[in-house]
């Protein structure tokens, strides 16, 4: 341990470090030869309308929009219109339709599910129904979707425009997937991107081939993390040296040492810390009281004589009881994966989270 301790092999070891560091990079650093491309592999179907509704232009968008947002993000919107929900409720259905199509990607549990029932009643007692319940990942901003489904659906379902208000309703949820990650999303654009998704049912899932610059973001955080390393080493090699240097120069009594120290990194070294000084003796103890009262004093073995205005007893005082202190007993009485949703108000059918008309 003794060859670490010297400066220059500090010096040394620490720059040999950093071209490690570069080489591996450089080792492990992809082709980037090629153009860079992502790829969605398998099918998945976003859009079912058993109630016949929706137009084939709708459906087709809402395809090819999952599309763009999934490869970018691995999240995905699922449209169901039925009739009827058969008697269940609509918020059971929905997370159900979440769970068994596996609806957002397994690495984020960011799906969400869009259910119309037209021949339902709904809470207030109106003809037709509608939900939105969204994956685990997005819980704490289901009231965003709930929101925008209320306000872009509403009107066109109670005039029965069921393909416009799917159509609006779709492009506001693309519109905040869009904010949320910061990507842009559109028909037939599927960018190169570093990060692969899988939907739930794990038969959907992207591919990236190629080389793919890292975000600005990435290349911060390596070299923070590069930084930590470098000082961690760095403070430890000197703490090497100055607990040989301290071993050797600042024994007790030996003075002021004739070899300087001078550290790796910052500050200087510090005198260590002189031996305490013993404790002063204890003060001697008062002698007992004894126990005199007015202008006289009496004294004897039976203690039960009075005279003189005072009282006194064998050997001390009768004014303090012994034998012993008494305290309480007592104690302390103590003190009180992808297409995973969640439902309304609690855990009902599945793992989403949503709210309804």
């Amino acid at each position: 341990m003794k060859f670490f301790q010297k400066r220059a092999v500090a010096a040394v070891v620490l720059i040999l470090a950093i071209v490690a560091g570069v080489v591996i990079g450089q080792a492990k650093k992809p082709d980037t030869g090629g153009q860079a491309s992502t790829a969605i592999v398998g099918s998945y179907t976003y859009v079912y309308d058993y109630a016949g509704v929706l137009t084939d232009e709708t459906m087709e968008h809402i395809d090819a929009m999952n599309a763009s947002l999934f490869a970018q993000t691995g999240a995905q919107i699922l449209v169901s219109v039925v009739n009827s929900t058969g008697g269940a409720d609509i918020m059971d259905y929905a997370s159900d339709l979440g769970n068994s199509y596996g609806v957002g990607s397994a690495e984020r549990n960011n799906g969400v599910v869009m259910l119309l029932a037209l021949d339902n009643i709904s809470q207030s007692g109106l003809m037709g129904d509608y939900c939105v319940v969204v994956g685990t990942g997005l819980e704490s901003h289901a009231d965003d979707f709930m929101s925008l489904q209320s306000y872009y659906l509403e009107n066109d379902f109670a005039a029965g425009e069921y393909d416009a208000g799917v159509k609006a309703t779709f492009d506001a949820f693309i519109a905040w997937f869009a904010d949320f990650y910061g990507v842009t999303i559109r028909e037939g654009y599927i960018p190169a991107v570093r990060e692969t998704y899988s939907s739930g049912s794990g038969y959907y899932y992207t591919e990236t081939h190629g080389y793919v610059a890292p975000a600005l973001g990435s290349l911060v955080s390596g070299v923070v993390v590069l930084l930590v390393v470098l000082l961690v080493l760095w403070v430890i090699l000197d703490g090497m040296r100055y607990s040989r240097y301290r071993r050797r120069y600042l024994r007790p009594g030996m003075g002021w040492p004739t070899v300087l120290y001078y550290p790796i990194f910052w500050g200087r070294p510090q005198r260590p810390r002189p031996p305490r000084p013993p404790r002063p003796p204890k003060p001697p103890r008062r002698p007992p009281s004894g126990g005199t009262f007015g202008g006289g004093g009496f004294g004897g073995s039976r203690g039960g004589m009075f005279g003189g205005g005072s009282f006194g007893s064998a050997g001390g005082s009768r004014g303090s009881l012994g034998g012993g202190t008494f305290r309480g007993s007592g104690g302390r009485r103590g003190g009180f994966g992808g297409g995973s949703f969640r439902s309304g108000g609690g855990r009902r059918g599945g793992s989403f989270r949503g709210g309804r008309r």
